[in-house]
């Protein structure tokens, strides 16, 4: 019986003749100069070269969309089976822009890997318009414009537009720069307000005719701002005064003023203003009011409030008509507050001429014996022994609306004590 041989098997052979075939046409591919067409979409427009060569110009590529193109080529068929978008090179040929404006330029390419054996057929489209120009950068304000709002007059009170951010940057082409005239907010608001208005708007450009600018090449670094108008009521306060260095007992609540403005109109937030009661004009020292003296005091209001009126200043003078002054040479000198391990005394023997206002008929059975000065060394900031000279506090107890004006001082003798120190001295003295 014959051996059957391997290439008796039908399976086999065609198996071979399939696997020859493909070696075939793969010895010939390589080795053919045969070309193929092919065409590439997406390819993108690189514009590095274009910026630098275009900056030493003094100008910049203005121009905002970045078109993708599509590229025909040819080659052979190895180099070009695989090559794709980002194998290709497409750029503006900008040789002839020597000047600012709008430019048609035309497109040119190249395979990156130069070792292959492609060319470009064609790019479409064949061209772009790119406008080149100057950058400027301008700083703008702001401007609102709203209309169609208003607020009760009566009792309400319409503040200027406040703006923010007040100011915005634009940066662009000089041309499209030199055009604009003025920024803007606007918006018809269409009601009537009772409290402050805020919105957030877009920012609109005109021209020096009013007209809106498209500004297509300009960027700015804000894009919006907030408009807030500020809505105040308005409401009547009384003003009030305040003391200081009022002695002990002294009825402060029967002195007499003339005030050239005992209440002040003004406005402020509906939630505030409804809180505040009275406008605190300031401390009258009592040491300091003498009869017929007149203090100006500044108005203050708290933050967000408005002086309607515009009184910047209060007039105050003490009505002392019924009231006379006289000197008294005060003897009756007391130090109290007296520090642990401290002894202190006075050693002024009297303080002359301490002028005390007071009613005629109180000021007629007044003495010098009724007047009190008082050393409160509890006030001083540092003790330390020796001769120290102190302010002392004039007081007429139990008098009534009785006062001293003026500032007076007196001498104590102030001296540090070690406790234990007189009983270790005798023990010493024994033992000896």
């Amino acid at each position: 019986m014959k051996k059957e041989s391997i290439f008796d098997n039908r399976t086999f052979l065609m198996v071979l003749s399939a696997v020859m075939a493909f070696l075939a046409w793969l010895f010939v591919a390589l080795d053919s100069n045969d070309t193929k067409g092919k065409t590439i979409s997406g390819v993108p427009i690189d514009m590095e070269e274009v910026d630098e060569s275009i900056g030493k110009l003094g100008l910049s590529t203005i121009s905002t969309e970045q078109p993708k193109v599509t590229v025909r080529v040819e080659g052979v068929i190895y180099d070009i089976g695989n090559l794709n978008s980002t194998d290709i090179l497409v750029y503006p040929d900008i040789s002839k822009v020597t000047t600012a404006g709008m430019h048609t330029v035309e497109l040119k390419g190249e395979i990156r890997d130069r070792g292959k054996s492609v060319t470009i057929e064609e790019i479409s489209p064949p061209s772009v318009q790119l406008k080149f120009d100057s950058l400027q950068t301008k700083t703008m304000e702001i401007k609102p414009k709203l209309s169609g709002y208003s607020a009760p007059a009566d009792n309400y009170l319409i503040r200027d537009v406040v703006v923010s951010p007040s100011s915005v940057e634009l940066t662009g082409p000089a041309e499209d720069i030199s055009r604009v005239n003025q920024c803007v907010i606007i918006n018809d608001i269409d009601k009537e307000l009772t409290s402050s208005y805020s919105e957030v708007l877009p920012l609109t450009f005109l021209d020096i005719d009013g007209n809106e600018l498209d500004l297509k090449y300009v960027v700015s670094d804000v894009t919006e701002a907030r408009a807030t108008i500020p809505i105040l009521k308005k409401k009547v306060i009384p003003v009030k005064l305040g003391f200081m260095n009022v002695p002990d007992g002294f009825p402060v609540e029967q002195l007499k003023f003339n005030i050239s403005n005992e209440e002040i109109e003004v406005a402020g937030p509906q939630e505030s203003i409804d809180q505040y009661k009275e406008i605190l004009l300031g401390q009258v020292d009592i040491k300091s009011l003498d009869i017929g003296k007149t203090e100006s005091f500044t108005v203050k209001l708290p933050t967000g409030f408005v002086n309607t009126q515009n009184i910047q200043n209060v007039l105050v003078q003490f009505k002392g008509q019924e009231m006379v002054k006289k000197g008294f040479n005060v003897s009756n000198i007391q130090v109290k507050n007296i520090p642990i391990n401290y002894t202190a005394t006075a050693t002024t023997p009297e303080i002359t001429n301490v002028q005390v206002i007071a009613p005629k008929d109180v000021m007629e059975n007044l003495s010098a014996g009724d007047i009190v000065a008082t050393v409160d060394l509890s006030e001083s900031s540092t003790i330390v022994s020796g001769q120290v000279e102190l302010p002392v506090k004039i007081s007429i107890p139990k008098k009534g609306m009785v006062w001293a004006v003026g500032d007076y001082k007196a001498i104590v003798a102030i001296e540090e004590t070690v406790i234990g120190q007189s009983i270790d001295t005798e023990q010493t003295e024994k033992t000896e």
